[in-house]
């Protein structure tokens, strides 16, 4: 009986590792496709932020308040991109240890980290404005006039820069120290080990996520709600051409915004309840595999929300297409300018050695014929 039951536990032992194995497998193999992904994200995130501030830079969209908020948002998403969204990439791919790019060095460590949190608290703000400014010029009429102009707008993002800036400044001068051993260790202070994570990290949900999505949730309800009734309104006074193109005008903006925000908020808050209220317990309770597996799936949520703005822009908004458009035909008339003036030039340097060449070879009576000619 005793070496029955030794057999049965070389079994369940035999067992439980080959699952084991299978388990490690499937989320490796999860992680190398999400690190893809994030480099991916990276390159298209940069190129459509990049074309996102092209567009709105051009003259027809750069008059409207929005715009210049929209603007700072893809300076924010792209800065935001390369910080913990590169992490996820470098860990598994450049790294010999899957040690974090902030380990490099205590500049990286604070630079990274204040730069992302930052930038992402930016971000959220930049949004949050613009539903706000959108929502008062509904509810209080004046608003445009007085407070609501475009000068006035370069002031509120300073202010919002300004705020983002100092309330993450101690990252700065207190995130990450060195070890006696002389390794890097980040997110943490000597006498605090959860300085970052979860202390700061509840600090960063509020300012990134709750308190933004519950100010953009109350103004695009209100705009929804206005948005239906002048579309009824509209429906019941008959039509009005003026009046229909700046509706549809406002419609478009306003779909733009609801679009952009929602997808904002659906796609970053996972994260944030993870690492702020789950991200102990998984590191006392699951296998390391798996939880990196989580949080680079997390990650990836969350960054795709500030890699997608130009397709959801092309989506939900025909101006911004209009100008999109425009900007190609522009580009391709300047390269078919270039390309012909290029065959032109060409053309007139092989005539010129062509005909160098013949004067060259002709006889001098001919050589002066050419020149009383």
């Amino acid at each position: 009986m005793a070496s029955d039951s030794k057999v049965l536990v070389s079994i369940d032992n035999i067992t439980n590792n080959t699952s084991s194995y299978s388990g490690n497998f499937r989320y490796l193999m999860i992680i190398h496709y999400l690190r893809i992904y994030a480099l991916v994200l990276i390159i298209v995130g940069t190129i459509g932020n990049l074309l996102t501030i092209i567009v709105l830079l051009r003259r027809n969209l750069r008059r409207f308040v929005t715009v210049h908020y929209l603007i700072v948002v893809s300076i924010c998403d792209i800065i935001s991109l390369y910080g913990w969204n590169l992490n996820s990439f470098y860990k598994f791919n450049i790294s010999r240890s899957h040690g974090n790019i902030e380990d490099l060095s205590l500049i990286h460590c604070r630079l990274i980290s204040f730069m992302t949190f930052a930038a992402l608290q930016l971000s959220s703000w930049c949004l949050t404005a613009v539903s706000l400014d959108r929502a008062l010029s509904l509810f209080w009429l004046q608003w445009k006039q007085s407070f609501g102009r475009l000068r006035y707008t370069k002031y509120y993002i300073m202010f919002l820069t300004f705020i983002c800036i100092a309330v993450n400044a101690h990252i700065l001068f207190l995130n990450g120290y060195h070890t006696p051993t002389g390794t890097i260790v980040c997110y943490a202070t000597r006498s605090n080990a959860y300085y970052i994570y979860p202390v700061w990290e509840r600090v960063h949900l509020v300012l990134y996520n709750l308190c933004p999505f519950t100010i953009m949730c109350i103004c695009n309800t209100y705009i929804i709600v206005v948005t239906v009734r002048s579309s009824q309104a509209q429906a019941v006074a008959g039509p009005n051409q003026n009046y229909r193109k700046g509706l549809e005008k406002y419609r478009q903006f306003t779909a733009l915004l609801i679009i952009v925000t929602f997808a904002f908020v659906i796609l970053t808050l996972p994260a944030c309840i993870y690492f702020v209220f789950f991200r102990n317990a998984f590191a006392l309770t699951t296998q390391r595999s798996y939880r990196f597996m989580i949080q680079i799936l997390l990650n990836s949520i969350q960054f795709t929300s500030h890699g997608i703005n130009f397709f959801l822009y092309c989506f939900s908004a025909s101006s911004f297409r209009h100008e999109f458009y425009g900007m190609l035909r522009e580009l391709v008339y300047h390269c078919h300018c270039i390309r012909c003036w290029s065959w032109n030039m060409t053309r007139k340097n092989n005539q010129k050695r062509r005909y160098d060449k013949n004067d060259k070879n002709g006889s001098p009576l001919e050589r002066q014929r050419m020149n009383h000619a």
